[in-house]
């Protein structure tokens, strides 16, 4: 293999996304024993693959050509690791071209060649966390996608992930150019190596693991929450809490404070921390104050409710300089205006093993709802359907079409100010401002993040469609995860024209999650 430059391909430079999706895998080639100068090489062909997941295949919507995206099997090959083998097929007429498609996008150095496997991962719902490919230094222990597929042909593919623990016997499968699979199951025993393939992944490797947690955010008219990992933070609105420039707890605000000590009740750590915010109006001389005594009167208060024993409350005030919304809006001003606590997450009720489901067929010509994409001139959007996993899950799959007459580019739903500050940084053109609404509940449920900073949603990504042409569509995606009692929910679509910021786009009312 030529020698690889260290530079990683930014994000927000890169074109647009995908459609939906399985995973892959890629020859090896030799400077990927860089990685593990410890392994064996050349090893034998096991006599058998196990029957772990099935062959899964999508669509994939590159720039140019037609594709198909395939997950053939994942397995625990050691105790320590798991392994999957893919393909890209390419159904067209014409080479295709997938670089970056499959790469880690968050210029991460632990994640290893972004013109590799290296952004695959495998979702653990119940546990809240992402398996992604190892890596050593600045190769993935994984394929490199190839510069371009020819017309008929398979490109083979595999990567080689950090193993979820024993219990966890499903995962969900998610790269940054196609949706997720589903309710994948994990087999055991060998998985036949791909051609060229040089790293024996029957041998535990050395290698950096990465394992971000997912980010599950909610916002209400009375409280929010952020669970991250095995933590909770509850944002408590002040507006909800206290009168104007007051720190005295209103009537209201007992019966909010109450649900929060059930889950303090529910959870097994003993320090909770209890902190104020403000908002950027004002002065931080009143803002500063006025929030440690905000913080201070909900610790007292929560004091009284939690009945646990052992328990002790950390107040503090931040004054305005822990902003989770955009300034600029009131909405966002009334969302920075809050007392946040935070806790171990309590322990979510044991549940049976998922029972084997089909596989999701991510059609996209079948239309739940649509409508126009307000602000975006000529772009409509079509509800293709919301899936739930085993594990609490729920995929949305949708279409943008340009049912315009000129050429539509830089289709952004990430800007949505809604969305501003949640995330660790923005990384470029995404779907992360979709968001599932429950009128009934008055709940709002974003898309989810990982601790990485990244969506687990479409990413307009290297190689893939970042413009429309008159009657041209795109198939994107977005990854939940409501509460198991939610069956019905509206669907919001920020739009995507710079001048329409601050303003959600369309509404899709009453779609089903199936």
């Amino acid at each position: 293999m030529a020698s690889r430059s260290r530079s990683r391909t930014p994000r927000a430079a890169a074109g647009a996304l995908l459609l939906t999706g399985s995973l892959v895998l890629t020859g090896c080639s030799e400077d990927k024993q860089t990685i593990v100068d410890r392994l064996p090489t050349g090893a034998p062909a096991p006599s058998s693959q196990p029957a772990a997941s099935g062959r899964r295949s999508v669509p994939l919507s590159l720039a140019a050509g037609k594709a198909r995206f395939e997950l053939h099997a994942l397995s625990r090959t050691t105790p320590t690791t798991v392994t999957g083998r893919f393909a890209v097929v390419n159904e067209g007429d014409g080479p295709i071209h997938i670089s970056g498609a499959l790469g880690d996008q968050l210029n991460d150095p632990d994640a290893g060649n972004i013109l590799s496997l290296s952004g695959l991962g495998l979702v653990d719902a119940r546990n809240q966390k992402m398996y992604m490919p190892l890596a050593k230094g600045y190769d993935c222990l994984c394929s490199e996608a190839p510069a371009q597929i020819a017309p008929g042909a398979t490109k083979e593919m595999f990567a080689v992930f950090p193993a979820p623990s024993a219990e966890v016997q499903r995962v969900t499968v998610t790269s940054p150019g196609a949706a997720p699979i589903l309710d994948v199951p994990i087999g055991t025993g060998p998985v036949q190596p791909v051609p060229g393939q040089t790293v024996d992944a029957s041998t535990p490797p050395t290698g950096s693991p990465r394992v971000p947690s997912l980010v599950v955010t909610s916002t209400g008219l009375e409280m929010g929450v952020d669970d991250k990992g095995d933590q909770r933070a509850v944002n408590l609105q002040s507006d909800v809490l206290f009168a104007v420039d007051k720190a005295d707890l209103t009537a209201r605000a007992d019966a909010v404070l109450r649900r929060v000590a059930q889950q303090i009740d529910a959870s097994r750590g003993t320090t909770i921390k209890v902190d104020g915010h403000a908002d950027n109006t004002g002065n931080d001389a009143i803002n500063q104050p006025l929030s440690e005594r905000r913080a201070k009167a909900v610790a007292d208060r929560l004091k009284t409710l939690v009945t646990r024993q052992g328990v002790t409350f950390q107040p503090a005030g931040h004054g305005s300089s822990q902003p989770i919304a955009d300034n600029g809006s009131e909405e966002g001003r009334r969302r920075n205006r809050r007392v946040t606590v935070t806790f171990p997450k309590p322990p979510e009720p044991q549940t049976a093993a998922p029972a084997e489901r089909k596989p999701v067929n991510y059609d996209s010509s079948t239309v739940v709802s649509s409508g126009e994409i307000s602000g975006t001139h000529g772009l409509r959007y079509e509800i293709n359907g919301l899936y739930r996993s085993g594990d609490g899950l729920a995929v949305l799959v949708w279409t943008i079409k340009n049912a315009g007459t000129s050429v539509q580019s830089s289709l952004d739903f990430d800007r949505n100010w809604l969305r501003y500050g949640s995330a660790p940084g923005w990384r470029g053109p995404s779907t992360r401002g979709v968001m599932l609404e429950d009128p009934a509940a008055k709940m709002r449920y974003w898309t989810l993040d990982t601790s990485y900073g990244q969506c687990e949603c479409s990413l307009f990504v290297v190689s893939m469609k970042n413009t429309l042409r008159p009657g041209e569509s795109v198939t994107v995606w977005n990854l939940f995860k409501p509460p198991a009692d939610v069956s019905t929910v509206d669907v919001s679509i920020p739009s995507s024209d710079i001048a329409g910021l601050g303003a959600v786009g369309a509404v899709a009312r009453g779609i089903r999650i199936q």
